[in-house]
């Protein structure tokens, strides 16, 4: 007997959700469904089956996509620490942040006047760095293929360095393809976030979401009133939920001061207690030593722990390690113990010069200086609000639990010339832990300590001339 396949992408998402569940109770082929869904239509059909289903699995088989815009960085990761997030999102690596507004969650002079001042320092430097970099590679045709790809290079380059200086307050856009049961999930996830921005654009979304699909949102579900038990579970443990501050890191995994310096020195802290090392070398060997270049590890791995990494990383790279979703990757509080990750601060002074670099040092100190001093002008602060005024150069802790799979899969990525000065050597040390546990694993990294590359100036999105 031949069998069929029928591909329906043009239905509204409720009805291509319940066109799906109805395989579970009916036989019928999807054409005949589709007939039932043609003679009712949309919303009544919905109606005639979706109540009393049984489980929500069945808001997975429904996708929409939102596009949410001119939000901080701060909402843009709130929404992405999600295993199932899938979108993009506006790159500060390759688009000029200057004329993009800024949150300021005081809403006072002071805190205002921080938030211009970031603004002021990144547009006048970022000029700067490109005309340096400009004189330290000037154009060769045998390296790059047109003048506009070498600019290109420059310009991605600039940015890579000059984001340092932008406020995670610095406003943004991002879109989010989900399933409409995800979708609902993840924004009662974010109902009793730290950051009122968060919440607010949270509760913005469902209200689109529960016009556009009334079947399958619930318009109480985001009722700010505690009236049931998940509320107050989700109210009262929301601070530790979405954010992981250094304490929170040492307390669990009692970090040394060795290790402690060795974090400050650009090193991993390796914790592998919740990794099978032993068996999975035992039965897994053969497989890991032969596995081509490009491979994907299998899934079955994931059953044999994960390792937890610890180490410092500025906020910039941290948001392109949480695009990674096969792991866990907490979002760290954002402060200033730490400093000014050293790479921007090796850029800076190599291509500003001693003295113009000294200056920006001082600019950065007096900005941290202010953000210090908002609670002594009256302000009531806190220290998640607080983040909005950060630098994204500045180190956080990170920790992130991957399987030896997810790991091989970032350290191979992420060592990559076209990956942030920042994060590759991270990945380096990631495919160095893997190489020293297992010692005949195949791994595929970038292990070069150079990052340039013109390959920067190719990864864009250009608009095709028409041929007419």
């Amino acid at each position: 007997m031949s069998h069929e396949v029928f591909v329906v992408d043009d239905r509204h998402p409720e009805d291509m959700a319940m066109l799906q569940a109805l395989y579970s109770r009916s036989p019928a082929s999807v054409v005949d469904h589709l007939e039932k869904l043609k003679k009712a239509g949309s919303g009544k059909f919905m109606d005639q089956y979706y109540v009393g289903y049984g489980h929500s699995s069945i808001g997975d088989c429904g996708q929409t996509v939102c596009f949410i815009e001119q939000v901080s960085m701060m909402v843009t990761k709130a929404f992405q620490e999600n295993p199932l997030y899938n979108g993009q999102e506006a790159s500060t690596r390759y688009l000029d942040y200057s004329k993009q507004g800024v949150y300021d969650p005081y809403n006072h002079p002071a805190s205002a006047a921080i938030q211009s001042k970031w603004k002021e320092i990144y547009t006048t430097t970022i000029a700067k760095l490109k005309a340096a970099l400009e004189k330290k590679h000037p154009y060769n045709a045998a390296e790059y293929k047109t003048e506009k790809l070498w600019l290109n290079t420059l310009h991605a380059r600039a940015f890579d360095i000059s984001r340092s200086l932008l406020p995670l307050g610095a406003q943004t856009l991002f879109s989010w393809s989900t399933s409409l049961r995800q979708a609902r999930d993840n924004l009662r996830r974010l109902k009793y976030h730290p950051l009122a921005e968060v919440r607010g654009v949270a509760q913005s979304l469902f209200g689109e979401l529960v016009t556009r699909y009334p079947h399958s949102f619930r318009a109480e579900d985001m009722d700010m009133e505690c009236v049931h038990p998940r509320d107050f579970y989700a109210r009262d443990n929301a601070h530790r939920n979405h954010y992981q501050s250094p304490n929170d890191i040492q307390r669990r995994f009692k970090l040394t001061p060795d290790e402690t310096k060795s974090l400050m020195d650009g090193e991993l802290v390796i914790r592998r207690d919740a990794l099978d090392l032993e068996g999975l070398c035992e039965q897994e060997s053969n497989m890991l030593a032969k596995r081509p270049r490009g491979a994907a590890m299998p899934w079955r791995l994931e059953s044999y722990g994960n390792y937890n990494f610890i180490f410092l990383l500025d906020f910039g790279s941290f948001r392109d390690i949480q695009r990674h979703r096969n792991g866990v990757c907490p979002i760290p509080l954002v402060d200033a113990r730490y400093g000014i990750h050293p790479w921007y601060l090796t850029q800076f002074e190599d291509l500003l010069g001693k003295e113009a670099f000294a200056a920006l040092q001082q600019e950065i100190a007096t900005q941290l200086a202010a953000i210090d001093s908002l609670a002594s002008l009256g302000i009531e602060t806190n220290p998640y609000d607080n983040q909005y005024f950060y630098p994204m150069g500045l180190r956080v802790l990170v920790q992130t639990a991957y399987s030896v799979a997810e790991t091989a899969y970032v350290g191979e990525l992420r060592s990559g010339k076209t990956v942030h000065g920042s994060l590759r050597p991270i990945a380096q040390k990631m495919l160095d832990v893997l190489a020293y546990d297992i010692p005949n694993i195949a791994l595929y990294g970038d292990m070069d300590v150079d990052d340039w590359t013109a390959k920067r100036g190719d990864q864009t999105i250009t608009a095709v001339k028409s041929a007419g």
